[in-house]
């Protein structure tokens, strides 16, 4: 090489490095904005349609809401939980946390005594919503329809709290279990997607409807809602209705002193010509938090529906 062009080709090889330099550089920041924490200050859009800022990574939060308080937990931000309601009950350590009221009747006033730096609540809590935010404190209302809103809503909440590393982790161990149910019904034809009944509660007769998170668990789980087809949430369901569609599966889950067993369904008068009955396809979830409860847990609901419904692919 003659003289003359040696400083051109050094000159070439310093752009060459700076650039590499450069989309290294930026590639090691898009790692660190995905896999870790959020930056404060942040404004997100809540399912209110709200504009909601969090000044700084809170250290001090109020769960209004049990499937929030269960995605907390699981986030590893349970020493951060200076507030919940009464049915916030899982985990076990939740129970002691103190009580800012009912879930429909929240609390004000000890709200805004617990000093959260925020507030996960619901749209179904509008009304104290607006109350909390007169008091100045940053409420972020969250809901979740079916299982892809789950896996948003985790993610939400990763961020709102600093913990998206951890909300990653979470969301994609639930993904995995999720697609690992998908595959095993992936290739059923209508056909064998088999007529299901889920009882939430036996007097009055009640069910999951077209906009119910359980909708989505049943469809998930290779199964047909004989309610997806009516565009509610919960239904109250005749027994004329059940018998007219009459479901090859039955699935149940009582909470509170229900003590119905799969022996009560069948010997409830007029039902014995349902094909689930006939040909003793009754299922019964004893937690039915599960499955109406939009937290981490769902996937466990769902593995549990979707043996239900078809034991030759999951027992």
């Amino acid at each position: 090489m003659g003289e003359k062009y040696k400083p051109l080709f050094k000159a070439m090889v310093i752009v060459l490095m700076l650039s590499f330099l450069l989309v290294l550089l930026c590639a090691c920041g898009q790692v660190q904005q995905e896999t870790g924490g959020a930056d404060f200050p942040l404004t997100v859009t809540d399912d209110l349609d709200r504009q909601v800022t969090i000044k700084e990574e809170p250290q001090r939060i109020v769960s209004l809401v049990p499937a929030g308080t269960e995605i907390l937990f699981a986030l590893g931000l349970d020493e951060k939980i200076v507030g919940v309601t009464e049915y916030c009950d899982y985990p076990a350590a939740a129970a002691a946390k103190p009580k800012m009221g009912g879930f429909s009747t929240p609390s004000t006033e000890l709200i805004v005594a617990a000093r959260p730096d925020l507030v996960l609540a619901t749209p179904i809590q509008k009304d104290f919503i607006r109350q909390m935010e007169g008091t100045g404190l940053a409420v972020v209302a969250f809901e979740a329809y079916d299982l892809n809103e789950v896996l948003a809503k985790i993610r939400l909440i990763g961020r709102v709290t600093g913990a998206v590393a951890t909300a990653e982790q979470l969301v994609d161990g639930m993904q995995k279990r999720i697609d690992a149910v998908a595959d095993k019904v992936s290739g059923l034809s209508e056909v064998q997607k088999p007529e299901v009944f889920f009882e939430i509660w036996p007097d009055p007769l009640t069910t999951g409807g077209a906009k119910s998170f359980l909708n989505s668990l049943i469809t998930a789980a290779g199964g047909k809602n004989i309610a997806g087809d009516i565009e509610r949430d919960w239904v109250t369901y005749s027994v004329e209705m059940l018998l007219a569609r009459n479901p090859e599966v039955i699935i149940f889950s009582h909470h509170g002193d229900s003590r119905q067993t799969a022996e009560d369904i069948k010997a409830r008068q007029g039902w014995e010509q349902v094909a689930a009955i006939k040909h003793n396809r009754i299922g019964h979830i004893v937690d039915e938090n599960l499955v109406v409860r939009a937290g981490p847990r769902v996937v466990e609901g769902l593995e549990q529906i979707a043996a239900i419904i078809h034991p030759e692919f999951f027992n």
